[in-house]
């Protein structure tokens, strides 16, 4: 979907307010980083990042829901995939069953094809946390947030009508590398499943680490070797980053995985260090500071 046509994203009407207001709440308890960053949006794109922020918490939950059973995390998924194809169709006039947009996330999102399809290989990403086998590379690891978090922040720049979304998609991709690093102590249990381990297989054959060994906090200095490579992955796409003509709103996830990444190498790459997190009043203050001077 072309970054210059941004009018589906857009939302309006009556209806769409409490939609808008339980997306915002739902962001604000639960993905606090991209709650803020669409505040820094013009205000009528706000009810659609806020969707499309809130699709993502969706996705989360459903690979987070298959931490014990992988089959309930694809059949939430595939709620979202079947409920995003019934939107599409209806947009081509072929029919379906508008009992779903009683979820308000779906209120809220376009029924352009285009973007149905490119929210649907969103899903398939996700799925990967589920059923796909562990990564084998760096670059793997690289590819998986690129599709997963450089994706969403893409189809953010795009409903702003940013042209140029590379650094968009840096941005991202960055930011969900860091995600990743700071929640290997949850890729490693049942319950509070996050998805599969980043640290790739090629980088524990070359430390002589086991998955046991990261599980009970052995071999320290080599999972943080291990760690601090993945990080300057996320550094690298960092190191590209621009405002360019891209909206401010999204480019600011590069703004929140530079203090994510400063934060675990302060912890010397610690994965079970005890606060990885960003201070909840500096953090908003930080974002100010970066859209003022457009230096994500």
């Amino acid at each position: 979907m072309s970054g210059e046509n941004p009018e589906p994203f857009r939302a309006g009407g009556d209806n769409n307010e409490s939609a808008f207001a339980y997306c915002l709440d739902e962001l604000r308890r639960e993905d606090r980083d991209r709650y803020l960053t669409l505040l820094f949006a013009p205000r009528p794109t706000r009810p659609a990042l806020a969707a499309l922020y809130s699709f993502n918490l969706e996705c989360a939950r459903g690979v987070t829901a298959g931490g014990e059973q992988p089959l309930l995390g694809q059949m939430r998924l595939q709620w979202w995939r079947d409920a995003l194809a019934t939107r599409a169709r209806r947009a081509e006039n072929v029919g379906g069953d508008a009992a779903r947009d009683n979820q308000p996330v779906l209120t809220l999102l376009p029924e352009d094809p285009a973007f149905v399809a490119q929210l649907s290989e969103l899903i398939t990403a996700r799925e990967g946390d589920l059923t796909g086998p562990p990564f084998a590379t760096l670059d793997d690891v690289v590819a998986h947030a690129c599709a997963t978090g450089g994706a969403l922040v893409t189809l953010a720049a795009e409903a702003l009508g940013a042209r140029q979304v590379a650094g968009a998609r840096a941005a991202g991709t960055a930011y969900a590398l860091a995600g990743m690093l700071r929640a290997v102590p949850y890729q490693l249990q049942e319950r509070g499943f996050q998805g599969r381990l980043c640290l790739p297989e090629d980088l524990l054959v070359a430390h002589d680490l086991a998955i046991e060994d990261i599980r009970l906090g052995n071999k320290a200095t080599a999972v943080a070797a291990c760690m601090k490579q993945v990080a300057a992955a996320a550094q690298r796409e960092l190191d590209d980053l621009n405002a360019g003509d891209a909206a401010i709103s999204p480019l600011l996830h590069g703004t929140l995985a530079r203090a994510y990444l400063h934060r675990l190498a302060g912890a010397g790459y610690d994965p079970y260090a005890p606060d990885l997190g960003l201070n909840p009043l500096a953090r908003p203050l930080n974002l100010l500071w970066r859209s003022i001077v457009r230096r994500p």
